[in-house]
């Protein structure tokens, strides 16, 4: 695998591994929806990258899941995990910069999103490294 894919790769993992800790804990609800969120930029990032060879050209989270979309669409690749991603992003803006409090309820509802999201892209990676 590309060493940059499995920068991203090695950082949404460690991301995931961190909301995992977090998870459950009323005190870290906030942390947690966050690491759900950028462990999935992260593992969007490195699928993106493997199969363009390419750093997406968006800083608009939401238009670099798109742009992962369409790659696997044309490419034939399943896109099942695409829609929780979209949810997470979804969510980002909120997450990260706005002014009310995070509830266990959401932070558990993202912690799935970003877990299937996370089973996809391990897969995908997986499947297509060199």
């Amino acid at each position: 695998m590309d060493t940059s894919v499995d920068v991203y790769r090695q950082r949404g993992g460690q991301l995931a591994d961190a909301m995992r800790l977090c998870r459950g804990d009323s005190a870290y609800a906030g942390a947690t929806a966050l690491l759900a969120v950028h462990s999935s930029i992260s593992y969007n990032d490195a699928v993106y990258l493997l199969l363009t060879g390419k750093r997406h050209r968006h800083e608009n989270h939401k238009a670099a899941v798109s742009a992962t979309k369409r790659v696997c669409s044309q490419l034939g690749l399943a896109v099942d995990g695409i829609p929780h991603v979209q949810k997470l992003m979804g969510h980002k803006t909120a997450v990260a910069y706005g002014d009310k409090t995070i509830n266990d309820d959401l932070a558990e509802r993202l912690c799935v999103s970003a877990e299937r999201f996370e089973f996809w892209a391990v897969n995908l990676l997986k499947s297509h490294a060199q």
